[in-house]
Formats: C-alpha cells, sequence, structure tokens
C-alpha cells in the first residue's frame, strides 16, 4: 500500500455510514487515546475519493476541537481493500468487540469469501452458513448492546437468535438485567429451549415457573437463575437431591466429614471426604475401620 499525505478539510471528508465499523458513541474516547499514543502522526486515511478508511475517530476528535485542516493520508484502495485495511487497523490498535466483528464480517461476505476473510483478517468467528444466515438477527438492535459490552458471547447469542422474536427479547433481556458469564449464558439459553421444546410453553412462562424474578434477589444472582431453571428442567432429579440433602442432615455428620453421591438413576454410590490434621490420625482411623 502506497499513500500520498496531504492536507485535506476536515469537512471535505465523507464517511459512508454503512460501512462504518464503530459506534458513534464510542468514537471520542477513540480519538483521544490515538492522539496520545501516536502525537503527530496523520492518523487518517482515506481513499481517491475521500472517503475515510480508518480513523474515523481521530476525525471526530478533531471535529470536536473545532480543527479545520489536518494531515489526511490518502491511498488508492478497491472498497473491499479499504474495509479490510480499516478493519485489521481497528483490531490492532484497538480490541475489536463482538458486534464490529460480525458487522465487518457482513460487510466482507458481500464481496469476498468466508475463507479469503479469515485468511486476510484472522477473523476469531467461524464463517460457516448458520452463523452467516443468522447475521442479520445478531446485527439487530435486539442484541446490539449485549454484543459490543461483550455481555453474551456468540454461541449464547446463536442459541438465542433461534428463538423466536418474543423468547429471545424476553432472554435478552433478563440477560440485561443479570450479568451471566459466557458458560452460564450458554447454559440458560440452552436449558430455556430444552423446556419450551419439552413443554411447548412461552419464555415468559418458563421464567414464571421457575420463580427467576424471586431468584434476581440473590446474592449471587446468575447462578440462582441457573439452579431454578435446572430445577425446572430436572424435576425428578431436583426432587431426590433435596430428599437425598435432608437425609444427611439428619445425620448430623462432623464437620470434617463431607459426602457426595453419584448421580441418580444411575447406579449407586457415595463418595466419602475426611479432613484430618495429619497421617497419624488417618492411620488411627484405619486401625480403628480395620478392627470393626
Amino acid at each position: 500500500m502506497i499513500g500520498t499525505i496531504c492536507t485535506l478539510p476536515l469537512d471535505s471528508l465523507k464517511i459512508d455510514p454503512h460501512r462504518r465499523l464503530s459506534r458513534p458513541s464510542s468514537m471520542e474516547n477513540r480519538g483521544e487515546s490515538l492522539d496520545r499514543r501516536f502525537p503527530g502522526m496523520p492518523l487518517i486515511i482515506v481513499d481517491s475519493k475521500q472517503r475515510v478508511i480508518w480513523g474515523e475517530c481521530r476525525l471526530e476528535f478533531l471535529k470536536q476541537r473545532k480543527v479545520v485542516t489536518a494531515e489526511i493520508m490518502q491511498v488508492a484502495l478497491s472498497p473491499l481493500e479499504s474495509l479490510y485495511l480499516g478493519f485489521n487497523l481497528l483490531q490492532a490498535v484497538f480490541s475489536v468487540n463482538l458486534y464490529e466483528k460480525l458487522y465487518f464480517a457482513s460487510l466482507a461476505l458481500e464481496e469476498a469469501k468466508p475463507e479469503e476473510i479469515r485468511r486476510r483478517t484472522g477473523l476469531d468467528i467461524p464463517l460457516n452458513p448458520g452463523l452467516i444466515a443468522q447475521l442479520p438477527t445478531l446485527l439487530g438492535r435486539d442484541f446490539a448492546i449485549l454484543l459490543r459490552e461483550g455481555r453474551i458471547a456468540l454461541p449464547a447469542a446463536r442459541e438465542l437468535a433461534a428463538l423466536a422474536v418474543d423468547s429471545r427479547r424476553s432472554l435478552l433481556g433478563l440477560m440485561e438485567t443479570v450479568h451471566f458469564t459466557a458458560s452460564q449464558g450458554l447454559r440458560l439459553a440452552a436449558m430455556v429451549r430444552e423446556i419450551l421444546a419439552r413443554d411447548g410453553c412461552e419464555v415468559d412462562d418458563v421464567l414464571r415457573r421457575a420463580e427467576v424474578h424471586t431468584a434476581l434477589l440473590h446474592q449471587r444472582p446468575a447462578e440462582a437463575v441457573l439452579n431454578r431453571l435446572h430445577a425446572l428442567r430436572f424435576p425428578m432429579v431436583t426432587a431426590a437431591e433435596k430428599e437425598w440433602r435432608e437425609r444427611v442432615e439428619r445425620l448430623e455428620l462432623p464437620k470434617e466429614i463431607s459426602v457426595r453421591h453419584a448421580p441418580f438413576f444411575e447406579p449407586p454410590g457415595i463418595q466419602v471426604n475426611l479432613d484430618l490434621p495429619d497421617l497419624e490420625a488417618l492411620r488411627r482411623l484405619v486401625d480403628g475401620l480395620k478392627n470393626e
């Protein structure tokens, strides 16, 4: 890539809203970061038609400070090459969020094949037919905040994208209220989908039956929500677990002893753990067991 450094009026630079990868609200912080890290450098790159390829955040930063002209690098690149350059610079200089990755992929797929996109950018999301078909849904308003803020991982987002619109929005609303880790979000989506398929009900009904509203008051609400859904998903196991705990409590075991059971409805077994101060205590215990 060979570019020319020139001084241009900032008002002459064009931004294609269809091809902008970053939200306007993130521009100022990124612009200030560029100014601190690369002082004095021409941090705006445009094509031959003065369309901004890279440095939109820098452009906004300068305009807010009433700057009229600035040094710009002008390059002759095709729209696809410009897109690659803009994205590669974005992920090299800043951390690219999942929404930006998906939006870039949707733009690049208009002109390139998935294999080429991944080769040219190192994009770490699987551009398979299933994901490509879901891109319009994932890039819609329902998912935007969670994807941009990193509050939902791609597997969980895809699980939710497969649900009906109302069901999806109910769960996304829950995830905006409660912070779930990536693995917790995937468990949440998978359990709800399984209950829906089994019971033929609506998501709001599942959340009501699981009494999720009370789980939100818990000290660890995400864990509490998942436990409520697990109980709804496996009612027989949950009932057996409750009975087991009650029976163990009635034994009044010393605090040094803890017990675990084998999975219910499989060959029975109990694991007993003992906390002893030293090997001598262990020897006395073993001798006592041998003498019984």
